[in-house]
């Protein structure tokens, strides 16, 4: 089966990934005008309790095997013929864990003494735990290369809900309604996609839910929640502490800065994933893989140049769309934007281990990471602020891959030859390729089994 062109010197694949850009990029620009507009008509102690809600929310949603898709992606790529009995098990996987977890935390909030109104605004965004098994069933349509049909639902989706959002902001209704409309968001996709994925000749009836099947995907992704939830927490560590440390306003302040930045890594990860199917193909031939793990490299790098002159310069007006309050941020999204390269070559380094399965070397990095970042965070916290939480989030991860990969000389080298001159005219090359190459994008096929 041909699902995707060839993509072993970056060839013909910019038609697909525009639609795939676009469909992020779209999504992105409008959460974060939405969250500044909400930042300019809540007090920062509101804003700040809907980003400890949220971040609640994603180390919940971490561990419910929520980066399944990694496997599922993987073994659709290579064993598209068996998908019914892998998007079945790896379904079940997640509608139980969600469940389960839903539950647990409604227990454990019944023993916190937060104010009551508070809690329901956490346990109503994380009913988005119980919605979100149901979207499983993209990955048969990312699989198959339906980009476009992908866009138009998330067109739809952001429009819709980005109106209602801001209907609400500007009205000041309470926050558990915008919460209910994040459920609402996520409810919609779920439902949109499952209608895509009958209209591609599949059935929800048909798929195979073999308990022996599931059990043998578990043994193999054991180590996912643990590695999601340590990537939620390497993140959002920051934004806890310092709400611990110094109070929720302050948290609020910090998230304006940090959700640039994290709006930018997320665009790297959704690049790293939209190529990861590829990366199994090609897994094989080892100087394919290198030539555009490299190239990875540099296109971080310069990612990372071209956001720190922005913050340089742009700073202090982009924190000033929150309000004047959250120009005392302006340190900490110099040093955060400095993190930017470090932060999309440790991700790639992540996308590679799951390429080639070294589950191990991704958890002992983000415990690493996690460690550090606490030690980091106490101290310089107390010392700095939330500058400090920003000078914790950069050398926190940058320590923990150097003591990783201390003893593997081949990977430092390998990032050292990406910025040689020889590499730089191939990524040119490759980059002239792209552009000269003009094919559309990958027609769809109607797959039978």
């Amino acid at each position: 089966m041909k699902i995707y062109k060839k993509l072993e010197n970056f060839v013909g694949i910019i038609p697909n990934f525009s639609y795939f850009f676009s469909t992020n990029i779209i999504s992105y620009f409008f959460s974060f005008f939405f969250i500044i507009l909400f930042a300019r008509n809540y007090s920062a102690q509101a804003f700040g309790e809907f980003t400890i809600a949220q971040t609640v929310f994603f180390l919940f949603f971490s561990i419910s095997f929520s980066n399944i898709h990694y496997y599922l992606n993987k073994i659709l790529s290579i064993k598209f013929q068996e998908r019914r009995k892998d998007i079945g098990s790896c379904f079940i996987i997640t509608f139980y864990s969600s469940v389960f977890l839903y539950f647990f935390l409604a227990f454990v909030l019944t023993f916190i003494k937060i104010d009551q109104n508070f809690k329901n605004v956490i346990l109503i965004l994380n009913l988005i735990l119980l919605v979100e098994p149901f979207s499983i069933f993209y990955s048969e349509l990312f699989v198959r290369g339906q980009f476009k049909r992908i866009f138009k639902i998330r067109f739809i989706q952001t429009l819709l809900f980005f109106t209602l959002k801001v209907y609400l902001v500007l009205n000041k209704f309470d926050l558990i309604f915008i919460a209910i409309t994040y459920v609402l968001e996520n409810l919609f996709f779920s439902i949109v996609i499952i209608y895509y994925f009958k209209k591609n000749g599949n059935n929800f009836s048909s798929l195979l839910f073999i308990k022996k099947h599931t059990l043998d995907i578990i043994k193999k992704i054991i180590l996912f929640p643990i590695m999601a939830f340590a990537i939620i927490v390497a993140m959002r560590l920051d934004i806890l502490m310092i709400s611990k440390i110094i109070g929720i306003d302050a948290s609020g302040i910090y998230s304006s800065a940090s959700r640039l930045i994290i709006i930018i890594l997320l665009f790297g990860t959704h690049f790293f994933q939209f190529i990861y199917p590829n990366l199994n193909r090609i897994m094989i031939n080892q100087k394919g893989m290198k030539n555009i793990y490299q190239n990875l490299v540099l296109f971080s790098f310069y990612t990372g140049i071209f956001f720190f002159i922005f913050s340089l310069f742009f700073g202090k007006i982009y924190l000033n769309l929150f309000g004047k309050e959250f120009l005392l941020a302006i340190n900490a999204f110099f040093i955060l934007s400095l993190n930017v390269f470090p932060a999309l070559l440790f991700n790639l380094w992540i996308h590679k281990q799951y390429v080639i399965s070294k589950y191990n070397s991704i958890l002992f990095f983000q415990i690493g990471t996690i460690c550090l970042n606490i030690l980091f965070n106490f101290y310089f916290i107390n010392l700095f602020g939330i500058t400090g939480a920003a000078l914790a989030s950069l050398l926190a991860p940058f320590l923990s891959f150097i003591l990783i990969n201390i003893s593997n000389n081949y990977e430092f080298s390998i990032i050292k030859d990406s910025f040689s001159l020889s590499r730089h005219k191939q990524a040119a090359n490759d980059v002239l390729k792209i552009i000269l190459v003009n094919k559309n994008p990958d027609k769809f096929e109607n797959m039978k089994d």
